[in-house]
């Protein structure tokens, strides 16, 4: 207004405070009092050389009075630093303010970033061996992501359930409680992520024992190797989405050097079980050596006198029982990977043809057998007496599992081990195998059945049903031929074991002759025989069958004795122990007795090998071997052919 404000008894002019040097301003003005509509002007003051911009309005008052409505706007150099400052200002609070969220953030991230680190520590920190060890991860977790309850779901017992529980909330779950989901874990990894997190939250709620709000569920895979086994449940929200990752990641670890343990230490007990099987199997062996062979004798004599029909048949129900107990330390060495293997080269698609129809005949007619070759199989080698009597095994033990009939499929193919599978599995190399796959419709194993499955002895049969070695065999063998067997089963859905023998990649352009024994100049007329074996007993009773058959006989405890004899006597035929005292081994007196009698003949003997005469479990080339305990019948025939040889 350029009137002064009615209390104030001074008028001041507005000419006075914005004069200029060229009187534009009263022109303005007095231009602005003629005219309705605004002006607008621009001029410089006198007093400090501001530039101004004025805008005037002509407006008449109800008395009729006409003043000038003057709108002023000036850029001064001062009220331009002012707006400066005062944009730096305020672009400094912004910043203080972007600064003191990050902080804040900074912070939350490090508190979360440590609470994850001690998370971290504790899993890797926890005994595997504890049968609650995924509980108190699931704990160190659930406490380093601040939520108030967490579960880990996965399979047991082919059955899907809660493995592990967490939280203010826990007593309301059972650990091992079953969740009733249609198709099992796998249907879940057909659903899209938010309707699988819905249906695990659903199923878990049904088993609380009392009211739980578990909304804002979250979940994570769990994985074993490269495959996802279990599912991590927390309750939060998304900004506990990294560290509970990392963590989950963690768990994933735990779970997996915890299923790598136990392998292992199962591994481990295994092959103590194997030593000390092997050891008694050899001493048990020559403890029947001894009894088969003088009952033998004894039942010979009782026969051949007819001195009592009852006697004889006493004789031989002993007979009986020690030839049950030969087959019983031939299933433990084989456990024990002691056996003797003759391998050869096999195409197993013609070992399967061939063994169909005895395959069939035990298995029985409610069982409907598919046996699966492969085009263009790859060749192994393998002893293939040992491998029908592993496939035999696996085939009545599938009949077993089926009860009221089903399907048994064999199959053969081609395959390839890799370094991922060989690290999880540290008894494996990688590499080119022929897989022979047992697959049964039957009623399948728990997962501590399937560990247990190999264990000499161990058997869900019932009393008098099975002795508990078929599959302890079927893994000895497996393993001495340096392969690998693997068991897949879940309750209710069938077994499927799986044998991985190495793909042989040798050159069999030689010469098929170099393959076979050789035994040097055959025997003519009476054959004479020297026995080594350190073990009196059976040392008579060798002596004694060896002159019922009709040979000269000459005995040594110990090599060094066998030699003292070569070196005096000419030999047909040498029959020691692998296992001797002293410095000379069965395989060197053998060694000594070809260079003293060149065209001599080697018959080893013996319960349990060892490396002298085998090597990688199989026996070198041009060696012949008789286990003990050894019938009459065994020992006749094998020296027939050593003398027609």
């Amino acid at each position: 207004m350029l009137d002064a404000p009615a209390e104030s008894d001074e008028v001041l002019p507005i000419t006075d405070l914005l004069e200029s040097e060229d009187g534009r301003l009263m022109r303005f003005l007095s231009d602005a009092a003629t005219v309705s509509s605004p002006l607008i002007a621009r001029f410089r003051r006198c007093s400090d050389g501001a530039l101004l911009t004025a805008k005037g309005h002509r407006i008449v008052r109800r008395s009729g009075e006409v003043c000038i409505l003057l709108a002023l706007k000036g850029d001064t150099e001062l009220s331009r630093r002012f707006r400066l400052l005062a944009e730096k200002i305020a672009a400094l609070d912004l910043e203080i303010e972007r600064r003191r969220a990050a902080q804040e953030l900074v912070s939350q991230n490090a508190a979360a970033l440590q609470r994850t680190l001690i998370g971290v520590r504790q899993m890797s920190e926890i005994d595997t061996t504890d049968p609650d060890h995924l509980r108190h991860a699931l704990d160190a977790l659930r406490i380093a992501c601040e939520r108030p309850i967490a579960f880990i779901i996965g399979v047991d017992a082919g059955k899907l359930m809660i493995l592990a529980v967490s939280g203010e909330s826990a007593p309301l779950f059972e650990k091992g409680s079953q969740l009733h989901l249609e198709g099992g874990l796998a249907r879940l990894w057909e659903l899209p992520e938010n309707s699988r997190t819905e249906t695990l939250r659903s199923a878990v709620q049904k088993t609380a024992r009392g009211a739980c709000d578990l909304s804002g569920l979250m979940t994570w895979p769990l994985h074993i190797g490269n495959v996802a086994k279990a599912f991590l449940l927390l309750q939060g929200g998304i900004g506990i989405r990294n560290e509970a990752t990392i963590l989950a990641d963690t768990l994933s670890s735990l779970m997996n050097r915890a299923s790598v343990e136990a392998d292992l230490r199962h591994s481990q007990k295994l092959q103590a079980i194997g030593e000390l099987t092997g050891g008694i199997a050899h001493d048990f062996n020559n403890i029947l050596a001894v009894v088969l062979g003088n009952v033998e004798l004894a039942l010979d004599h009782a026969t051949r006198s007819k001195v009592n029909a009852h006697l004889a048949e006493l004789l031989g129900e002993i007979r009986t029982a020690a030839l049950r107990g030969a087959t019983l330390t031939s299933r433990l060495l084989s456990f024990a990977r002691k056996q003797a293997l003759r391998p050869e080269i096999l195409s197993l698609n013609v070992v399967l043809r061939d063994l169909d129809p005895l395959l069939r005949r035990a298995t029985g007619d409610k069982v409907d057998i598919e046996i699966v070759g492969a085009g263009g199989l790859w060749k192994t080698r393998l002893d293939q007496g040992q491998f029908e009597n592993a496939l035999l095994n696996l085939t009545v033990n599938a009949r077993d599992a089926m009860p009221n009939g089903g399907k048994l499929t064999i199959e053969a193919a081609n395959t390839r081990l890799d370094a991922e599978y060989a690290s999880q599995h540290s008894e494996v190399s990688s590499g080119q195998y022929v897989m022979v796959a047992v697959t049964d419709t039957g009623t399948g194993m728990s997962r501590d059945v399937i560990r247990e499955a190999f264990t000499p002895f161990f058997t869900t049969k019932g009393v008098g049903q099975g002795s508990g070695l078929g599959l302890s065999m079927v893994f000895g063998f497996v393993k001495q031929s340096g392969g690998h067997v693997k068991i897949y089963s879940e309750l209710g859905q069938g077994t499927t074991v799986k044998m991985y023998f190495p793909r042989d990649l040798a050159d069999h352009a030689a010469d098929p002759g170099q393959l076979a024994p050789v035994f040097g100049r055959p025997a003519s007329g009476q054959d004479r025989i020297l026995v080594v074996e350190d073990d009196t007993a059976i040392l008579r009773y060798a002596e004694r069958t060896l002159i019922i058959l009709g040979y000269s006989v000459d005995t040594a405890l110990t090599g060094e004795d066998a030699i003292d004899l070569l070196q005096t006597k000419s030999y047909d035929i040498l029959l020691t122990d692998v296992v001797l005292p002293g410095s000379l081994n069965g395989a060197r007196v053998a060694e000594l007795a070809r260079k003293l009698s060149p065209g001599i003949k080697v018959l080893f003997m013996s319960g349990y090998t060892e490396n002298a005469i085998v090597h990688n479990g199989q026996l070198d080339l041009g060696v012949e071997l008789i286990s003990k305990p050894f019938t009459r019948d065994d020992l006749a025939r094998r020296l027939e052919l050593m003398s027609k040889a």
